[in-house]
This record gives structure tokens, C-alpha cells and sequence, in this order.
């Protein structure tokens, strides 16, 4: 009787894993050609542009933190912007500005970025020294 348990389960087990792997050769996916033209004829034509407005992407201290600390880590080291909190950060307007901060009397320098929190976009990313 146990045997037999097993055996169903084990079959059942094998018909999900055959399934899902069905499913996923039936997908279509979009060639890397196809990804060039639907770019390219985005970038040519600002009418296909998904137009955000005056909604932001960004809407939270804690979301432009996120975004900002993973261009931060990748160019300048997690370690060292780590070191620059706390962070100072202001929205201003549909803009958030982010800069590290240092001790007093420390000597090096600290990052600075401003990102547009409608998309995304870094309009400034500079680090002292």
C-alpha cells in the first residue's frame, strides 16, 4: 500500500515538473532584433512614450533611497556610500536631490544625486574627494 502511495506521488510530481516545462517552451519571447527596433522607434518618436506626468515613479524617501543606493553602490562601492549616511534627501519639486554626509572635520567627500521622481532619470550624480 505504501508503495503504491509513492508511486502516485511520484507520478503526480513528475506530470507538474513535465507541465511547467511544457508551458515554458510554448512561450514566445521577443528576439533581441525585434527589442532593438521597438527601443529605437521609441526613442524617434516621443508620442510612443508612456507619459507619466505629474505622477511619480518614485514617491517615497525610502524608494529614492533604493534606487539612488543601487547607481551609488554599483559606481562609488557599497562600503563607501554606507559610510555617507545618514543621507540627507529633500524633494523638491518632482525632484529628490540625495548627498552623503561625513563627520565634522573628517577629510574626503561626500555623493550627490538628483533624480527626476517622475522617471527615473539621474540629472546629476557627482562624488568629491
Amino acid at each position: 500500500m505504501k508503495n503504491i502511495k509513492y508511486l502516485i506521488l511520484g507520478m503526480c510530481l513528475m506530470m507538474n515538473c513535465y507541465g511547467h516545462a511544457q508551458k515554458d517552451s510554448q512561450r514566445s519571447y521577443i528576439s533581441e532584433a525585434q527589442a532593438k527596433k521597438y527601443v529605437n522607434e521609441a526613442l524617434k518618436d516621443a508620442t510612443l512614450h508612456n507619459v507619466i506626468g505629474s505622477n511619480f515613479i518614485l514617491k517615497t524617501k525610502e524608494q529614492a533611497i533604493a534606487f539612488a543606493e543601487m547607481i551609488l553602490f554599483d559606481k562609488y562601492g557599497k562600503k563607501n556610500i554606507e559610510g555617507q549616511k545618514p543621507y540627507a534627501i529633500f524633494q523638491i519639486d518632482s525632484y529628490w536631490l540625495l548627498q552623503g554626509t561625513m563627520l565634522q572635520g573628517m577629510k574626503g567627500g561626500i555623493f550627490s544625486i538628483i533624480i527626476d521622481a517622475r522617471n527615473c532619470k539621474i540629472i546629476r550624480l557627482t562624488h568629491g574627494k
